[in-house]
């Protein structure tokens, strides 16, 4: 099925000119209100486990309500068969982080704590402004991502699993999730590490989980919002639907879950600027099943 790389027609309770300045609003305001409260919170001692959970309730309800006032195809509103398939993913993906998270901190801050016996220092810089710190964890987390997403594509046994995200004709909020449990447990493995190795405090991991909520949340958003010189920057929107297009060359790029940081160093950003996303998305040649169960499987079987 091919989409559009066009926006859907303006609701006409907005008007042209206020459509325009939503469209290039939106995001950089919502993660500015979003996460400097989540900061402030944080700084004045809210429980770090609520900050991030309130927040990602806000972040859900705020993308799923901006697909409806602003999406960027209306007809990807609307399900395509998918949406059983979809739910479903939701709880698997949180389920099978929720079992591999625990063990994998657990391991990684003795060891973090080991490594710091061993040097005779600190291996984070805790006495920073967590602002400060936050900023060098998420060029630190994005590294420990980066390699994992790119070697989803470029290693065709991993592909295999991957491909299942790439199966949808729609990109929008409830398909951020879908990924089969071996790439969850692969990708979730080696993000978990990076800050629990170093021994960050809580407050600095929730802000950065509520980050990774947030982004992810807007990064398969149907929203109709531009990124302009912040498409160096984000992942998200514009950007990423260019990683799910139809064509390879295309779609081999843009690996970052939440940022450009290491495609901007490794070569692998790209976008075209005359269009806001590809003519088509999916998987050439897509012989995947539509159920969430049959995809479970589907990896594992010849082809």
């Amino acid at each position: 099925m091919s989409a559009s790389p066009r926006p859907a027609a303006a609701p006409r309770s907005l008007g042209s000119a206020l459509r325009e300045a939503l469209s290039w609003l939106l995001f950089p305001a919502t993660v500015v209100i979003v996460l400097g409260t989540a900061l402030h919170a944080l700084e004045t001692g809210v429980s770090p486990s609520l900050v991030a959970g309130v927040g990602t309730l806000v972040s859900l309800a705020v993308v799923a309500s901006l697909e409806r006032l602003l999406p960027y195809q209306a007809d990807w509103n609307h399900s395509k068969g998918d949406l059983a398939a979809d739910a479903a993913y939701l709880p698997t993906y949180l389920g099978v982080n929720a079992l591999i998270e625990p063990g994998v901190r657990f391991g990684a801050v003795l060891a973090g704590a080991a490594l710091s016996d061993a040097l005779g220092v600190g291996l984070w810089p805790s006495a920073w402004p967590l602002l400060a710190q936050f900023a060098l964890a998420c060029v630190l987390v994005e590294a420990f991502d980066y390699w994992p997403h790119r070697l989803l594509h470029e290693v065709p046994a991993l592909w295999r699993f991957h491909a299942i995200h790439h199966n949808p004709k729609r990109i929008y909020w409830l398909n951020a999730t879908r990924a089969h449990p071996i790439e969850i447990a692969f990708r979730g493995f080696v993000n978990v590490i990076p800050l629990a190795l170093v021994g960050a405090g809580e407050p600095l991991i929730a802000l950065v989980a509520l980050t990774n909520s947030l982004l992810g949340l807007f990064q398969h958003a149907n929203v109709d919002f531009r990124l302009g010189l912040l498409s160096w920057i984000f992942s998200v929107g514009e950007m990423h639907r260019w990683h799910h297009s139809l064509e390879i060359a295309e779609a081999n790029h843009n690996y970052g879950s939440n940022f450009l940081f290491w495609d901007v160093v490794f070569g692998t950003r790209y976008r075209d600027p005359s269009q806001l996303g590809p003519d088509a998305i999916g998987i050439q040649d897509d012989r995947l099943p539509s159920s969430w169960w049959a995809q479970m499987s589907a990896p594992f079987e010849r082809r």
